[in-house]
């Protein structure tokens, strides 16, 4: 049995089985689909799926359906509530039963209601979008290059980011150089998904020559793809980090025209100081 720490998702299984639900959850995927792309079966795939998440894996593949499909109501404001659901599979009537057990809100009232629920949360800090208008000027469209990383995958609230930053740093220096990067992918939107439940992954680049590491030492890697990224420089104090995404998924798309692709979203830290002012380029991924 692998080990189970502090939320850190540490089975290769389970990360293969998580990054194949995100890279098809548009698609009409099942848990026999998630198995043969393990090649485990169904049964053996659930039992470890359970213990390593604490989620079933049919729940979690429901789940990560609706909240995906809750975001992008949010976000993509000129497309109508059944289309949105249809691209999940679901039908209008269908889609508005399951995303109100869910979410406690008809996808209309929550389109509408969004913005108040992101200033509700406990990461807005008080802090209101209307304050971030100036929000492009910070923000270039640039072409970045792939990042090859090693990276642990977690289930938690990103309250605890920075304690759990340091532990990462400490457990993988030995890799690191000085052209090394940290990045971190934060996948939840914790206005949408219960925050003590958010997944997210601290990453650290690293050279191809420590994939011949790979196979002893059970480090978990992957790629970052290149490509077309529109890029907030950020500068400032952690609390405003949460607010400063909200503005651009809830105003700067819609406002710019610009469509996100299905390529993660990260943020490469480029500065933390002691006091915890920083500068990080948060890396948004453009059609």
């Amino acid at each position: 049995m692998e080990e189970k720490d502090n939320d850190v998702i540490r089975s290769a299984v389970i990360n293969k089985a998580i990054s194949y639900i995100f890279d098809h959850i548009e698609e009409d995927i099942t848990v026999d689909d998630v198995a043969n792309h393990c090649c485990y079966s169904k049964y053996h795939l659930m039992r470890m799926f359970k213990e390593h998440t604490d989620e079933a894996l049919y729940q979690f593949i429901k789940r990560v359906r609706l909240e995906r499909s809750a975001w992008r109501l949010k976000v993509e404001k000129g497309k109508s509530i059944s289309e949105i659901g249809a691209d999940y599979g679901y039908s209008s009537s269908n889609f508005a039963t399951a995303f109100k057990k869910h979410l406690n809100l008809s996808p209309a009232d929550f389109r509408k209601k969004s913005e108040q629920m992101v200033q509700q949360s406990s990461f807005s800090h008080g802090i209101s979008m209307d304050e971030l208008e100036e929000a492009e000027k910070l923000i270039t469209i640039e072409q970045l290059p792939e990042y090859l990383v090693v990276y642990e995958r977690k289930k938690g609230n990103y309250h605890d980011l920075p304690e759990e930053w340091c532990r990462f740093i400490k457990k993988y220096e030995h890799l690191s150089s000085d052209s090394t990067l940290y990045i971190e992918a934060t996948i939840d939107d914790p206005s949408i998904t219960d925050e003590n439940r958010c997944m997210y992954e601290l990453c650290q680049t690293i050279s191809p020559e420590c994939l011949t590491q790979k196979e002893n030492s059970g480090l978990l890697t992957h790629t970052f793809e290149g490509g077309k990224y529109a890029v907030y420089h950020f500068k400032g104090f952690p609390q405003f980090l949460f607010m400063v995404y909200q503005e651009i998924f809830c105003r700067w798309l819609s406002k710019t025209g610009n469509k996100l692709d299905d390529r993660p979203i990260f943020d490469i830290y480029r500065n933390v100081q002691e006091d915890g002012y920083m500068g990080i380029d948060i890396c948004f991924p453009l059609k």
